[in-house]
């Protein structure tokens, strides 16, 4: 568990279905269709089991709660899943809500994602995104800038409508 600012970011529990039912709620439209690509406004009962009783070694997930005194809310939550075909890849996914954007916690979850998935002989991230989803780049281009992965670790590639392909070394 890892406190930041108002924020504590744990591996993600079965028990938290329901606040990440209601973080989805929180999202607004935009934000929803650039993490998920549409719309959505529900997940189904087996989209929760598998974001939330994943095994913390191919299928790593960390959520934030934000603590403001007045009771705990999601914040976000960030996984990557092991790639069946390279062992040493993981795809990326971030989603933090609206009003937590821009304070910082974006990047200290994937510092932690990073760590974890180091320790499981994770080396690179990947995934996709559209490509005016601004805060996701400038998510990757500051872990690259801080933990100074060399250009030539950080791969981005137009793959048409609109939407960017990447891979990135961890640190």
């Amino acid at each position: 568990m890892i406190q930041f600012k108002q924020f504590t970011i744990r591996e993600i529990q079965p028990g938290d279905k329901g606040p990440l039912q209601e973080g989805l709620g929180m999202l607004s439209s935009e934000s929803r269709r650039q993490r998920f690509f549409s719309s959505r406004k529900n997940f189904t009962e087996k989209e929760l089991k598998f974001f939330t009783e994943v095994d913390q070694v191919n299928h790593l997930a960390f959520v934030a709660i934000h603590n403001d005194g007045s009771g705990p809310m999601p914040a976000g939550s960030i996984r990557s899943i092991r790639d069946s075909h390279r062992s040493e890849f993981a795809e990326l996914a971030v989603t933090i809500i609206d009003q937590y954007q821009g304070q910082g916690l974006g990047f200290k979850m994937l510092e932690t994602l990073a760590a974890a998935a180091q320790a499981h002989q994770i080396t690179h991230l990947y995934g996709d995104f559209h490509s005016n989803n601004i805060g996701i780049l400038k998510l990757l281009e500051k872990y690259c800038r801080v933990y100074n992965i060399p250009p030539e670790s950080f791969k981005l590639t137009r793959v048409g409508d609109g939407f960017l392909y990447f891979e990135m070394a961890l640190a």
